[in-house]
């Protein structure tokens, strides 16, 4: 099939476009955005990631992930609706949980930013997440591309300036929530054009046979991400409280660096590969061969980079962000094996859901973060709380992380094999 004709490859490449500036950017600026923030800075700005990432996620209930399924326009609709309603009494009842804890708890202004940054910035990436799937069930991989590029540049330009002006941690969470303020405005539009198109399918019969139909979202795949990003705020809490905000700082350095590949190829080759197997379901066809074509091409563009960090990342992280960051380059290279294989996991997470499989894989996503909870979150009471042992715990979860995601590639393949499961 000639480059022109091959649909997959053209929407990988449209979205890895955006998908590989909004990276590239990131890259380049970081060098100098970790000579501007201390390592406690920049964990102050994980652990803000992590609360709005998990809110956001949880808000929905995971609704918003059905909308490429639907044959029918109208049930995607339907579905769209759904998830903003469900979003909103969340949000209402976050507003509420936060005001009673700061009502009953000594006041700190710190805490309380926190808070409405988490809020507020959790209402734009609710807006994003809808707007994506929407993208993708359209195929207008083009819009995803242009909010990413949108929330990198824009989001860093500001983290470079309100560094220099001395905002510290606040100026980095400010920053964050107009980055995706502005990446939402790529589907402002589509956001107005979907109700206009579509508001005459309002149906809340057929809404409740739709929560029905997709009921495994919230109930498999909603626990499976409160066990996957719960268990991220958790493990933030373990190294602050064991260890130090400086530790937590190289980590979430280090995490967010191994995590590329997956930002720049892997959520652009998951997202075409989520609408081209869910076509392949809904047409009766096996997802086999996509599976094998697409781990092949993952294996082969992660490769060199992640042997690369193996082997040299303690001198890399120093000479690119700077001497304070060497500890983070080490704990890049003890990490490097274990995101190589999350990595070629990460792209193909999408087919449990597609094959109605996401009891089987929130098992393994329990199983996942067990492991990692039990290693940072007993381990220092028996192993000790030392810099030096938290590189011992590192080493540990590395090395069962990696054994537990050959196991998971091998049940996706188990899985597409099997087919589609009827419910």
């Amino acid at each position: 099939m000639k480059f022109a004709k091959n649909e997959f490859i053209k929407s990988v490449v449209v979205l890895m476009t955006g998908t590989v500036i909004a990276q590239v950017f990131s890259v380049l600026i970081s060098p100098i955005l970790t000579r501007i923030y201390s390592p406690e800075e920049m964990g102050d700005l994980n652990i803000y990631l992590r609360a709005v990432g998990f809110l956001s996620a949880v808000a929905t209930a995971r609704y918003e992930l059905s909308l490429p399924l639907p044959k029918q326009e109208e049930h995607a609709y339907l579905l769209y609706r759904l998830s903003i309603r469900i979003a909103i009494y969340v949000l209402l009842g976050s507003c509420f949980l936060f005001f009673v804890y700061f009502l009953f708890t000594e006041f700190n202004i710190k805490s309380v930013n926190l808070a409405v940054f988490t809020l507020i910035s959790s209402i734009f990436v609710i807006l994003i997440n809808l707007g994506t799937n929407w993208a993708i069930r359209k195929k207008q991989f083009k819009k995803i591309s242009t909010s990413r590029m949108l929330n990198s540049i824009s989001s860093n330009l500001l983290r470079w300036l309100f560094g220099a002006l001395g905002w510290g941690s606040f100026g980095l969470l400010f920053a964050s929530l107009v980055g995706y303020v502005v990446a939402s405005f790529t589907f402002f539009k589509e956001w107005f054009n979907i109700d206009k198109v579509h508001r005459y399918f309002r149906s809340d019969a057929k809404t409740k046979v739709l929560m029905n139909t997709y009921r495994e979202f919230p109930s498999i795949n909603l626990p499976h991400v409160m066990v996957d990003l719960g268990k991220d705020l958790l493990l933030a809490f373990f190294m602050v409280f064991f260890f130090s905000k400086d530790v937590f700082g190289w980590y979430s350095h280090s995490y967010s660096v191994l995590q590329m590949p997956i930002a720049i190829i892997g959520t652009s080759i998951g997202q075409v590969f989520f609408n081209r197997a869910a076509e392949i379901v809904n047409n009766g066809g096996s997802t086999l061969g996509l599976l094998r074509k697409t781990v092949g091409v993952l294996f082969v563009v992660s490769i060199v980079p992640f042997t690369i960090l193996f082997f040299f990342g303690t001198p890399l992280f120093s000479f690119v962000f700077g001497k304070d960051w060497a500890q983070a380059g080490h704990f890049s290279e003890i990490m490097s094996v274990w995101f190589f294989m999350n990595f070629l996991n990460s792209v193909i997470s999408t087919l449990p859901t597609i094959l109605h499989r996401q009891k089987q894989f929130f098992y393994l996503g329990i199983l996942s973060a067990s492991i990692q909870l039990f290693c940072f979150g007993a381990l220092p009471l028996i192993i000790g709380q030392s810099d030096q042992d938290f590189t011992t715990i590192l080493w540990i979860v590395s090395i069962a992380q990696s054994i537990f995601f050959c196991f998971v590639m091998y049940v996706m393949f188990r899985f597409a094999k099997a087919g589609y499961r009827q419910r």
